[in-house]
């Protein structure tokens, strides 16, 4: 019977029904169908799945990114290209780490990818890069916004498997560090390779100084949420709002680049993509819960230990399942529907919750810069103006990269435990 579950959420999803509404109306067929329970039960696991207090942080944090989007993006852009522009490669790698502190601030790696796409691709291009090239580092750099803390993806994985998000956080900081320096190494050998070269941009002391300091107040964003949530001094959903009011001040009274007029697309665009999301979560807590009382995540648990009781094996074969997924699911919709099926077995297997959070999230970060979906890699290839086939073979060298990088996360838990063990000892 509860075949009848997947069947129709499959089906809905091959006709391009929208992720949320494909979940709720498999969960609300099935109800109908085995008639076990009253159909008002799913209004009612709907509105519990979204009655968390985490998740109060997800608005905050998307209207965060929204408003730091006004005058931060080229402040970082520059920053970076002070420091790394006149090296080989110089600007893709100033393009890449303003990427992550981007990241760190909008927590999507879509308004990552538009936000410095649209300041670094043109002058890469100009530069003598490789017009594909510039699009899969891009890309790849603006999905890398998910694995870097806060992160909405790291809120959602945290309330879907009642991990503590203050624990995601903390894991993330490393292996995003990992990631975008073995994307900087790649870059640096690919760039000496053809020859791209540095710009020959000479900065005064002055100039330098200006840049450095104009900066500052953008960089404390991340430093001020982090610094909150890891000190304990604030929870994530405090520290969201925060986030907001600090925003707000510095595009608005500081940078003065935001403007009274932006406010109401601002506030627009902010309530479209928390009610996309809302809608995924809330869908997708009785389709959740239907699994569970129909004992799905542990029959699944015996069917896949019963491959293998190699943690490696079997982690190894998650991992191909979720860069598969990823490739033609969004991340959103992943984490809420896999968690609750795959966190069993990898506990069983002894992976800790926090470990496992972190590689699912840097899965789909993989996943979602490699097409068909690749919602990055078309943003970039729409910014400058090419198709997606152009990207090749570069992407797969990217692509390669994470993925040579997820192994070693995989491999050396510490990686991600080891600082949440450090700082608070769990």
């Amino acid at each position: 019977m509860i075949a009848v579950l997947f069947i129709i959420l499959v089906l809905c999803l091959f006709i391009g029904v929208p992720v949320g509404f494909s979940i709720g109306i498999s969960a609300m067929s099935f109800l109908a169908v085995s008639q076990f329970t009253p159909v008002t039960i799913m209004a009612q696991r709907l509105v519990d799945g979204l009655n968390s207090f985490p998740l109060l942080a997800l608005p905050f944090f998307i209207l965060a990114g929204e408003i730091m989007s006004y005058g931060c993006t080229p402040r970082l852009m520059r920053l970076a290209n002070l420091f790394l522009g006149k090296k080989p490669g110089g600007l893709c790698a100033a393009g890449i780490t303003a990427s992550a502190f981007f990241g760190a601030i909008s927590g999507s790696g879509v308004a990552c990818t538009a936000a410095i796409g649209g300041i670094v691709g043109p002058e890469m291009a100009k530069s003598g890069y490789k017009k594909g090239y510039t699009a899969s580092v891009i890309a790849a750099s603006g999905t890398l916004g998910i694995v870097i803390p806060p992160s909405l993806p790291m809120v959602i994985y945290g309330t879907s498997s009642g991990t503590s998000i203050r624990n995601i956080f903390m894991a993330g900081i490393v292996p995003g560090l990992l990631a975008i320096g073995c994307l900087l190494v790649m870059n640096r050998i690919i760039s000496g390779r053809r020859g791209y070269g540095g710009q020959a941009e000479n900065y005064t002391k002055e100039e330098k100084r200006h840049i450095i300091i104009d900066a500052i107040p953008s960089l404390m964003m991340p430093l001020l949420v982090l610094g909150g949530v890891l000190l304990g001094i604030m929870t994530p959903t405090e520290s969201a709002v925060i986030a907001v009011v600090y925003a707000f001040i510095l595009t608005f009274f500081v940078y003065r680049e935001l403007k009274l007029k932006d406010l109401l697309n601002l506030f627009t665009s902010a309530a479209v993509t928390t009610s996309v999301i809302m809608l995924i979560i809330g869908c997708a807590a009785p389709f959740g819960w239907l699994l569970a009382i129909n004992n799905v995540p542990n029959i699944i648990t015996e069917a896949i230990l019963g491959l293998s009781t190699n943690p490696v094996v079997i982690m190894a074969l998650i991992t191909v399942l979720l860069l598969f997924l990823g490739t033609f699911m969004e991340t959103i919709s992943i984490i809420v529907l896999l968690t609750p099926m795959l966190l069993p077995v990898v506990t069983k297997l002894g992976f800790s919750p926090v470990h496992f959070g972190v590689i699912l999230i840097l899965n789909l970060a993989i996943g979602g810069t490699t097409p068909p979906l690749a919602v990055c890699l078309f943003t970039a290839c729409r910014i400058l103006g090419i198709q997606i086939d152009e990207t090749f073979p570069d992407i797969l060298y990217i692509v390669g990269t994470l993925i040579l990088c997820l192994i070693l996360i995989i491999v050396f838990p510490a990686i991600t435990v080891g600082l949440p063990n450090l700082l608070i000892g769990s």
